[in-house]
């Protein structure tokens, strides 16, 4: 087949699907295309050459005479060459002035419906599943508002790019229909880019003879301006991606697809529209958009911006999974949520669930397992699998880690690509791997990145566990804590490395995880993570003898006590101290656990399974409370009865004042995060009576009987001058309460990334309170909301609903403030409402006394 034949050959192939009744094709009707052609004819165009022959395979070669010989006959003809004649007959007799915009629509519309259908059946989730998305709207409104040719939707691979052009071209097709609009869309996907090549055509002379018109025309000469009705002509190409294409050819596309740019930017009704990874538009915008007043870019936030598709908001989200499965309400936390605003991530979710899709399962540990499905299939058991492996492990020695460097000069490392280049390719393809030009002027720079942080830190856990043997042992910590101190690269690498741990039976490892320098923050998330880790590989039907006997196996005290800290508390939290109850724990531990869960529930002002709790805690012999130097049920059960029925047990406040006269030997008062626990639970319950002096006397004890040899910025240190902060607040002291501040602050200006959430609740609390003292009533509405923020992501209900109090027994600040004094009172009453609580409970607190002489002895 010659070039001044394609035209002929794009015209059997549509008469091929006339014969066969069909409007478009599927890979599935070439099975059914090839069983007409032999019925008919007797003879065999096989289903994979169909496939080659309508794009949806790869082909090097031009079909065969004698293919196209038996689709002509099948199509009614002697032959190909008959075909052609008949063709060219019809040709003369047609006349280019009948040629106009409704005609040149209706071909456009053909090949724009086979694309969509293509591409919607190749849709991760199905298409009739799948939401419009806001954003492509907002994009194509700023883009038709200007004097703009041409256009470009940037983002990796997998954020749905191909999907919302489809919701929004099927929106425009549907306007036409109505005759509402008056536009045409030609829209196809770089695939069909393939057969320029084949063809040997430019690309111009391509899409005319697509549309049915010959080389001699143009697109201009063809349109009827007053038939237009203003309506614009579309060109949107899907996936223009260098990956696609061989080096040389990705060039010429680029430059002839910038020729057809160029030949109709003067013409207002001519839009051209690219999809593409951010990759690609890094390598390649300084041709794409070498006319920057023509080319409308949509990054709107940051001109440097490589991403002009955002990831999915929570209320996408759950649209999303609304619209999968209606029957199922999707309650999940904001911060498990942000896993899945990737859509990719989003996708992978579905296909492992989608029998009965819902997100109410997932956890922290969910995100870690879609990952390795998708390396699973896509880098250990695709193609060049070992070379993918040696690539990866040779990029990541190759990577700066003390200086956190992990972009790599593709100088630097090409002898490695060349060495495993289909490796290399392959990685490519799947977004795993990606190349970024930012060379200037006479400086050569491309980098060779990770595909995002994810893939980075599964590999590097991969290159560190083959380092060690595949063991997670005190080597492999000793190298985490060199290589990634102070790195935000620390807590995901540890996890990948878990993970390898507990799927390879060595949960002997976990105690190793106390040798690893973790902040408060970061010590949180691995809790969490470990929490949902455990939790699911105990509650699988397939968990292996080697879990079901790590379970039965009694908890060493260098794990369980890695697991707490009254700075863990919020909703997640919950579930880890619920998977240590699985273990086989003694009395003393099992105490503890419950004490933690207490402790929890009262933040959470979640009263009903704080009695169960202390039910729990009631069931344990009374010799094996009072091995503790404060009894932990009686302060679990004072915050109970206060809260719960507004009643002050003095029984308890009795005991704490023998504590402080009679206070425990050293070797007693283990220095342990439990008893840390329990301390600052009795020294938070002494607020309750309202004796700030007696509460001041106890944190001085707690200092001395429960001495630590830290810094002051230690957690307990943390929480002990909070419990300061709050008595010198209820004595209305200023100055103490401003040197409390100064402190915390000075500790969280320098360390604020370490803090957890209940750490940032309680420090926005005394910021609160200062404001208060301080009559800085203008601060309240920033402090308030971030308190709401954060009591709504980690159910901090207990210590957001004493600060309203505090702000709502404020006459002055109401005087000044009304409007917020009436938001945080609706605040107020809704937590209350939530929790099952009255005000009268809370409000029956005692009037601030003011005292002219203060004695803190």
């Amino acid at each position: 087949m010659t070039a001044t034949s394609s035209h002929s050959f794009e015209s059997l192939k549509l008469c091929v699907l006339n014969v066969s009744n069909l409007k478009s094709i599927t890979p599935s009707d070439c099975k059914v295309v090839s069983a007409l052609i032999f019925n008919k004819t007797k003879y065999i165009v096989s289903e994979t050459t169909l496939k080659r022959i309508y794009g949806f395979a790869y082909s090097k070669f031009n079909p065969s005479i004698f293919t196209i010989d038996v689709m002509a006959k099948y199509c009614g003809y002697n032959g190909w060459e008959n075909f052609c004649e008949q063709q060219e007959n019809n040709a003369e007799k047609a006349s280019t002035s009948n040629v106009d915009w409704d005609s040149l629509s209706a071909k456009a519309l053909k090949i724009t419906n086979f694309t969509l259908q293509a591409l919607k059946n190749k849709s991760g989730i199905p298409y009739n599943q799948t939401i419009k998305r806001s954003f492509i709207d907002d994009h194509f409104n700023e883009f038709l508002r200007g004097d703009y040719t041409g256009t470009v939707f940037t983002a990796p691979s997998g954020y749905g790019k191909t999907i919302a052009l489809c919701h929004w071209i099927d929106e425009k097709l549907l306007l036409n229909a109505k005759a509402e609009s008056n536009d045409i869309i030609l829209f196809f996907s770089s695939s069909a880019l393939m057969s320029i090549f084949i063809s040997g055509r430019d690309l111009n002379d391509w899409l005319l003879t697509l549309l049915g018109y010959t080389p001699e025309e143009d697109v201009m000469s063809l349109l009827d301006v007053n038939k237009r009705k203003e309506g614009n002509f579309y060109l949107i190409i899907d996936g223009f991606d260098e990956h696609m294409f061989k080096n040389e050819q990705f060039e010429l596309m680029l430059y002839q697809l910038m020729d057809v740019f160029s030949f109709y930017q003067t013409q207002t009704w001519f839009k051209l529209v690219l999809s593409m990874r951010s990759s690609n538009w890094i390598n390649n915008k300084h041709s794409l958009a070498n006319n920057q007043d023509k080319w409308y870019n949509g990054f709107v936030t940051d001109d440097q911006s490589t991403d002009n598709v955002p990831l999915f908001s929570i209320q996408e989200i759950k649209e999303l999974s609304h619209k999968i499965n209606p029957a199922s309400q999707s309650n999940i936390t904001t911060d498990i949520a942000n896993d899945f605003t990737n859509p990719l991530y989003f996708q992978f979710y579905y296909k492992q669930h989608k029998d009965n899709f819902t997100l109410n399962d997932i956890d922290h540990f969910s995100i870690y397992d879609l990952i390795s499905t998708f390396i699973l299939n896509k880098v250990y058991l695709g193609h060049y699998a070992t070379e993918k492996m040696l690539l990866l492990k040779g990029l990541v020695e190759n990577m700066n880690f003390e200086n956190r460097v992990y972009d790599l000069n593709k100088l630097k490392v090409n002898d490695l690509i060349k060495q495993y280049s289909h490796a290399y390719n392959e990685l490519l393809s799947i977004g795993f791997l990606r190349e970024i030009n930012t060379s200037v002027d006479s400086q050569f720079n491309t980098q060779v990145q990770f595909g995002n942080n994810n893939f980075l830190e599964f590999t590097i856990a991969v290159k560190l566990l083959n380092d060690s043997d595949q063991r997670f042992h005190s080597n492999l910590t000793t190298t985490v804590n060199q290589l990634f101190h102070n790195n935000e690269r620390k807590v995901p690498i540890l996890k990948w490395c878990v993970i390898h741990a507990i799927k390879n039976g060595q949960q002997e490892c976990f105690d190793m995880l106390s040798l690893t320098e973790l902040n408060p923050n970061e010590k949180s998330e691995l809790i969490i993570f470990l929490g949902s880790l455990l939790e699911k590989v105990s509650s699988t039907i397939t968990h292996t003898e080697s879990i079901s006997n790590f379970f039965k196996q009694s908890c060493t005290d260098t794990l369980f006590y890695h697991f707490f800290g009254v700075e863990f508390i919020n909703i997640n939290y919950k579930k880890t101290l619920q998977t240590l109850l699985r273990f086989d724990l003694s009395d003393t531990k099992r105490i503890i656990t419950y004490t933690g869960l207490s402790a929890i529930a009262v933040q959470q002002l979640e009263f009903n399974q704080l009695e169960v709790y202390i039910n729990k805690l009631k069931s344990f012999p009374d010799e094996e409370i009072n091995k503790f130097s404060i009894n932990p049920l009686n302060c679990i059960d004072a915050i109970y009865q206060f809260f719960k029925y507004g009643i002050i047990k003095k029984a308890h406040f009795a005991d704490l004042t023998h504590f402080y006269f009679n206070p425990p030997q050293p070797n007693k008062a283990s220095n342990n995060p439990a008893n840390d626990l329990i301390h600052l639970l009795a020294g938070y319950s002494l607020l309750i009576c309202q004796h700030p002096l007696k509460t001041l006397r106890f944190t001085k004890l707690i200092r001395k009987v429960n001495y630590k040899e830290t810094e002051n910025t230690s957690v307990y240190n943390f929480y002990l001058t909070l419990l300061e902060g709050e008595s010198y607040f209820s004595l209305k002291d200023v100055i103490q309460l401003n040197r409390v501040y100064l402190a915390i602050a000075d500790m969280y200006n320098n360390e604020g990334n370490a803090f957890t959430s209940h750490m940032k609740s309680m420090f926005y609390g005394l910021k609160i309170k200062k404001a208060l003292l301080n009559e800085e009533y203008s601060m309240l509405n920033g402090y308030w909301r971030f308190v709401v923020q954060i009591c709504d992501e980690f159910g901090h209900k207990l210590s957001a609903t004493f600060i309203a109090e505090l702000m709502l027994q404020n006459t002055e600040f109401e005087a000044k403030e009304p409007q917020l004094y009436k938001q945080i009172y609706y605040d107020y009453n809704k937590m209350l409402r939530q929790a099952g609580l009255t005000k009268e409970v809370f409000l029956k607190q005692p009037e601030f006394v003011p005292i002219k002489k203060l004695n803190y002895g």
